[in-house]
């Protein structure tokens, strides 16, 4: 069952209405891509559907309604400072252009003074209109699908629905939940993409939150760094390691992904719960 977190229009404007001012939007970020292989998804524990009880400091920031784009409004709390917003422009050209850069104009949001700066991406939400989306990139549409029916029925899949598309493979998933926002629903887990065999670390090990409005107008992903003490730095590993590295890798991803199943929430930097509550007061109109 999910929980809806719903909040009368009255106390939104005023919150709005106070806080406006308090924060200025401006400048743009850049999105890193990664790569794409075969390794097979790891499967974790029995997923939840949960409402996150961490409190989030009343920070609310907004997106301007410009030119018919969405509005955003999200409390980032001790998470981030602010954020930044940009306008990416459609690719439509299919043929000049690799697969994951077809999309329409969309949203695109960095988040300011987040607390992992040393990582391959960039703490960002994206927000996608799904009908224009559908139209343009096949495989983005089946991305949709795949998460709608995932809200109707929750579970867990071989590779969990994500957007933006990246050319890598989902190597693992874990630490999966079923989490609404103020207008919509979705589910977090923790990932990571890669092109080859590498460790499971914290350079590349994201949270990531996959949502849809409740009036089916809008995807929105998110694209969050987080560490765990237990994970390498980064993806090395020296060259006598990597032949019982890579003989052994799908049993090394195993393992890996249910050692993080049982972790504590704040074991996590950031704390699982503060993402989750963050993500939870998001609404887009």
């Amino acid at each position: 069952m999910y929980t809806k977190n719903k909040s009368g229009l009255l106390t939104q404007m005023l919150v709005i209405i106070l806080l406006a001012g308090s924060l200025l939007l401006a400048g743009c970020s850049t999105t890193l891509s990664t790569s794409t292989p075969d390794e097979p998804t790891s499967t974790s524990a029995p997923i939840a559907t949960v409402e996150p009880t961490a409190t989030v400091a009343a920070l609310v920031t907004e997106i301007p309604d410009t030119n018919g784009l969405p509005q955003l409004i999200l409390e980032t709390g001790s998470i981030a400072s602010g954020f930044q917003t940009e306008t990416i422009p459609a690719v439509t050209d299919s043929v000049n252009f690799p697969y994951w850069e077809v999309l329409p104009e969309y949203s695109r949001v960095t988040l300011e003074d987040y607390p992992i700066q040393d990582h391959l991406m960039k703490p960002q939400i994206f927000i996608y209109p799904v009908a224009e989306l559908r139209k343009i990139n096949e495989g983005a549409s089946t991305i949709i699908t795949s998460l709608q029916t995932l809200i109707q029925s929750p579970q867990e899949i071989e590779n969990m629905p994500f957007l933006p598309l990246f050319n890598a493979a989902q190597m693992m998933h874990t630490n999966i939940q079923y989490l609404d926002f103020k207008n919509g629903m979705g589910l977090r887990y923790l990932t990571q993409f890669t092109q080859g065999i590498v460790p499971i670390n914290n350079y590349e090990l994201i949270y990531t939150y996959q949502g849809l409005t409740s009036d089916g107008n809008y995807y929105v992903a998110a694209v969050l760094p987080v560490n765990h003490p237990s994970l390498p730095v980064n993806d090395k590993v020296t060259e006598s390691e990597l032949p019982e590295f890579a003989n052994n890798f799908k049993n090394y991803v195993k393992n890996v992904v249910n050692s993080l199943n049982p972790q504590a929430a704040n074991s996590f930097t950031p704390d699982l719960t503060l993402l989750d509550a963050m993500m939870s007061s998001m609404e887009i109109k």
